[in-house]
C-alpha cells in the first residue's frame, strides 16, 4: 500500500477469499444443519452465496480475510439492534449455528482464514436507477432517514475504525491523487481543496452516529411494484456525521442519471420529512455528494494501480462530479434545500392546468406568480426571481421556519391521530393558549381553519342565547362556510345581507350603529346571537386600533344578551405589536375568541376559546367533535409557533418595526398626492390610494401600484370596500431593512405612475 499511512490496511487491499465449494457445503451441514445448492452472488471484497434448501433460502456470507472478528460483531449487533428498534425495516436476521454461535471461521484453499455466517434470505431485486421517479426518490430519502433513526443510539467499538469509504475522511485520500488519470485530477483536486476549506471546519460540530453508509441500489431490494423488501450489506457501517449518510444515499441512487442533479432535491426532501436537517447539515449535502464521487474515483484509481483491478464505477462518478462542479456546489446546496417541484411544468402550462382542474378561482396579480420556495420573508419564483413578502400573514414566523418544520416532521414521523386519544400535544397547546388570555377563558376547542372556528363560535352563540341574529362590519371577511359567509360581505359581490344579518360601518364611524343593529334584530324577532369583529378590521381597510369602538360594541351586544366574538384570525398571534391578541390590548370584554391562519405558520390548525359556562353545555348538548381538529402534528406546529414568538420576541418586534414602517410610509405619502391616509397597528398597515384631482378612492391606480410593487420585487395586496387601500401585513420576522426596501419600492412606483 503506497501513500496511505493514516488509514490502516483494510479489505480494499486484500483479495477476496479463495473457497472450495465442497468445504462450504460441509461447513453448512456441520454447523447449521443446512444443505442445498450454492449459487455465487456479487461481492466486491467478500464472497456471497445463495443457499437453496428446497423452498427455503439463506444467504451465506464469507468475509474478506482482512476483516477481524470485531467487524462481524459490529454488523451482527447492528442487525439485532435494527430488528428491535426499527422492526418495520426489512433487514436480514443472523441464523445461529447449532451451538448458538453467530459465525464460524473457515480456511480457504490458499490457507487464509475468513469468518463466515448465515443470514435469512430477503426476496426482491435491485432497482434500476432510472426506474425511480420523483415520488420513489423521495421514498429513497425517507428510507435512508428511517435507517439512520433505527441506528440512533447504537454504539460499538469497531464502528470507530477508520474506513476509506467514510466521506468525512476524504482529505486522507489526497495521496492517492497521483493514481488518477491526469485529465481527471483537476476536478478531484477542486473538491479536495473545497472540502478542506468549507467542510472540514464544520464537520466536528455536526450530529454524528453509526450509519449504514452505503444505501446504493445494489444494496436495496424491491418487489415488482418497487416497494422496499430488503436492505443488505452492512459492510460500510461506520460512526460519522449523520448527514454523510444522506449524501451517500443521494449520490449513489442518482449516479449515472442525466437528470440526477435535478432530482437530488427529491431525495433530500424525503429524508427531511423523517429527520429534519439542521441548516449547517443541509448546506453541506452538495459538498458531501461531490466528496462521495471524488472518493469513488480516488479509491478505484488506487486499486487499479495497486492491484490491477477495480470495479468499473469511476466513470459515472467522474461524470457526475464534473456536472456538479459545472452547476456550482453553492447553487446546488441552495437547490437541494428547496422543496422539489411536483411537476416541473412551465408557468403557462401550470396556469392552464390550474384553470382546467381548479376552475376560475382568483389568482393574485395580473401575471400569475409561480412560486417554488419560501424562506423567512422571501419568496422565490420558478424563474429564480426573489420577492419580499409583505402580504402573507399566514406564515407569521416567516416561510419555512425551521422550528415549525422540525416540530411537524418529527411528529408526523412519530404519531399523528385524532384527539380522542390521550396525548400530550393538544393538552399542552390548550394550556399554553389559556395562559395568554384573561382568566375567564378556560376551554379550548381545536379545529382546522379560521372559517371552521368562526362557524363553531356562531353555533355556540346560538346554542347559548337561543337567538339567530348576527352583526358584522360592512366589508368584513370571516370565512367560507355557510355560516361565516353570512358574516363576510367582502365576498358577497354586492348582494344584500341575509335577513338574520345586520351590517355596521367600521371605525372611525361611531359605534352607535351597533346599537341600531341590535335594536333592529330585536324588533325583527331574530334577537342578537353574536357579533364577530376582526380587531384590526383588515377587510374594511385596516382600521385598528379602535379600542373605544370595540368596547362600546361589546357593551351594546351584551346589553341585548348576545355574545361578542373576537376574531383574532388576522389580528392575533402578535400582529398588533402590543399583545398576542388585539382584544386583550383593547381591554374588550369578548365572550369567545377565534384563532386560525397564523396559528400553525401554514399548517392547518385553528381554535375557539371561551369560558366553561358557554363551551361545556354546547359540547355536551351536541356531542361536538372534530376528527382532525387538534391532530398531533397540528398541535406540534401551533406549539412551535407560540414558543418561537416568545423566544424571538416577535410581538415586541412587530411593534417596533411596525412603528418604523408607519413613519416611513407617512413620509413617502407626504410628497405624493396619489397617497392619502396611512394607517397601522403593529404590522397591519394600509395606505389609501386616491385620484389626485378629486381625492376620491382610486381602485384602478391602487391596482397599478400593487402590480408595480410586484415588478420591483415586493408583494403587497389591496383591501377596503373600494379596493383602493394598499394592504401591508408581512410575517412578523420583518425587519427595519425590509421596511426600507418596501418604502423605497413604493416611492419609485408612485413616482412612475404619471
Amino acid at each position: 500500500m503506497s501513500g496511505m499511512s493514516t488509514i490502516p490496511p483494510d479489505p480494499l487491499t486484500v483479495p477476496a477469499p479463495d473457497l472450495d465449494l465442497d468445504s462450504l457445503h460441509a461447513a453448512l451441514e456441520r454447523h447449521w444443519g443446512l444443505a442445498g445448492e450454492l449459487t455465487a452472488l456479487h461481492g466486491e471484497r467478500d464472497r456471497n452465496f445463495r443457499l437453496d434448501s428446497g423452498p427455503v433460502r439463506h444467504l451465506l456470507k464469507v468475509h474478506n480475510p482482512a476483516d477481524p472478528e470485531s467487524v462481524l460483531d459490529l454488523q451482527c449487533s447492528a442487525l439485532r439492534h435494527l430488528r428491535t428498534a426499527a422492526p418495520d425495516l426489512p433487514v436480514p436476521a443472523v441464523v445461529p449455528t447449532g451451538d448458538g454461535r453467530s459465525w464460524i471461521r473457515l480456511t480457504g484453499r490458499d490457507g487464509r482464514t475468513s469468518y463466515a455466517w448465515v443470514h435469512t434470505w430477503l426476496e426482491g431485486r435491485h432497482p434500476e436507477p432510472d426506474e425511480l421517479d420523483a415520488p420513489r426518490l423521495r421514498e429513497w430519502g425517507r428510507t435512508s432517514a428511517r435507517l439512520g433513526r433505527g441506528l440512533r443510539g447504537f454504539a460499538h467499538p469497531a464502528a470507530t475504525h477508520p474506513i476509506a469509504w467514510d466521506v468525512r475522511r476524504l482529505p486522507q485520500l489526497r495521496p492517492w491523487l497521483a493514481a488518477v488519470a491526469a485529465d481527471r485530477r483537476p476536478a478531484i483536486e477542486a473538491v479536495l481543496d473545497r472540502f478542506d476549506q468549507r467542510v472540514v471546519p464544520v464537520l466536528p460540530r455536526l450530529r454524528a452516529q453509526v450509519v449504514h453508509n452505503d444505501l446504493a441500489p445494489t444494496n436495496v431490494l424491491v418487489d415488482d411494484r418497487l416497494a422496499l423488501t430488503g436492505i443488505t450489506d452492512f459492510g460500510d457501517l461506520t460512526h460519522t456525521a449523520l448527514v454523510c449518510d444522506l449524501a451517500i444515499a443521494a449520490a449513489d441512487v442518482l449516479s449515472g442519471r442525466p437528470d440526477g442533479l435535478a432530482l437530488a432535491g427529491e431525495v433530500v426532501a424525503g429524508y427531511r420529512a423523517v429527520t429534519p436537517l439542521e441548516p449547517e447539515e443541509l448546506s453541506l449535502v452538495a459538498d458531501l455528494m461531490a466528496a462521495r464521487y471524488a472518493a469513488t474515483v480516488l479509491i478505484t484509481a488506487w486499486r487499479t494501480r495497486e492491484q490491477g483491478w477495480a470495479p468499473e464505477i469511476d466513470d459515472e462518478a467522474q461524470l457526475q462530479l464534473e456536472t456538479m462542479l459545472a452547476a456550482g456546489l453553492d447553487d446546488l446546496a441552495s437547490r437541494f434545500g428547496a422543496a422539489p417541484s411536483r411537476t416541473g411544468r412551465s408557468t403557462a402550462a401550470l396556469a392552464e392546468a390550474r384553470g382546467r382542474v381548479l376552475g376560475g378561482q382568483e389568482l393574485s396579480y395580473e401575471r400569475p406568480l409561480h412560486l417554488v420556495r419560501g424562506d423567512g420573508v422571501v419568496l422565490e419564483a420558478a424563474d429564480g426571481r426573489r420577492y419580499l413578502d409583505a402580504y402573507n400573514n399566514v406564515p407569521v414566523l416567516g416561510h419555512s421556519h425551521p422550528a415549525v418544520v422540525a416540530a411537524v416532521t418529527a411528529q408526523l414521523a412519530t404519531l399523528n391521530t385524532n384527539s380522542r386519544y390521550l396525548q400530550d400535544a393538544p393538552v399542552e397547546l390548550a394550556e399554553r393558549l389559556l395562559a395568554t388570555l384573561p382568566e375567564r377563558f378556560d376551554r379550548v376547542l381545536l379545529v382546522n381553519s379560521g372559517s371552521e372556528a368562526g362557524d363553531l363560535a356562531w353555533r355556540i352563540a346560538r346554542h347559548a342565547t337561543g337567538a339567530t341574529g348576527g352583526i358584522a362590519t360592512e366589508w368584513a371577511y370571516h370565512g367560507v362556510t355557510e355560516a361565516t359567509f353570512a358574516f363576510s360581505p367582502e365576498s358577497w359581490r354586492g348582494a344584500e345581507p341575509l335577513t338574520h344579518m345586520r351590517l355596521v360601518p367600521p371605525p372611525p364611524a361611531t359605534s352607535s350603529s351597533v346599537v341600531d343593529a341590535v335594536r333592529s334584530l330585536t324588533t325583527s324577532g331574530h334577537g342578537v346571537a353574536a357579533m364577530l369583529v376582526d380587531g384590526v378590521f383588515t377587510s374594511d381597510g385596516v382600521r385598528g386600533p379602535a379600542h373605544e369602538w370595540t368596547r362600546a360594541a361589546a357593551a351594546a351586544v351584551h346589553e341585548a344578551g348576545g355574545l361578542y366574538v373576537a376574531d383574532e384570525v388576522q389580528a392575533g398571534h402578535g400582529r398588533t405589536g402590543d399583545h398576542l391578541w388585539s382584544f386583550v390590548a383593547g381591554d374588550v370584554s369578548a365572550d369567545l375568541v377565534t384563532l386560525g391562519k397564523p396559528m400553525g405558520n401554514g399548517y392547518p390548525v385553528a381554535a375557539v376559546v371561551g369560558p366553561a359556562d358557554l363551551v361545556d353545555p354546547f359540547v355536551q348538548g351536541t356531542d361536538y367533535f372534530s376528527t382532525f381538529g387538534g391532530s398531533t402534528a397540528a398541535c406540534a406546529a401551533a406549539l412551535a409557533v407560540l414558543r418561537t414568538i416568545d423566544e424571538e420576541g416577535l410581538v415586541e418586534r412587530a411593534g417596533t418595526v411596525g412603528a418604523h414602517l408607519l413613519t416611513a410610509l407617512r413620509e413617502v405619502a407626504t410628497d405624493r398626492p396619489v397617497l392619502a391616509a396611512v394607517r397601522g397597528w403593529g404590522l397591519a398597515l394600509a395606505v389609501d390610494v386616491v385620484d389626485q384631482s378629486t381625492g376620491r378612492p382610486d381602485p384602478e391606480r391602487a391596482g397599478r401600484v400593487v402590480e408595480g410593487m410586484r415588478e420591483r420585487g415586493v408583494l403587497i395586496g389591496r383591501t377596503g370596500r373600494d379596493r383602493a387601500s394598499l394592504k401591508i401585513r408581512p410575517p412578523l420576522v420583518f425587519s427595519d431593512e425590509h421596511a426600507e426596501q418596501l418604502v423605497a419600492a413604493l416611492a419609485a412606483v408612485c413616482d412612475g405612475l404619471g
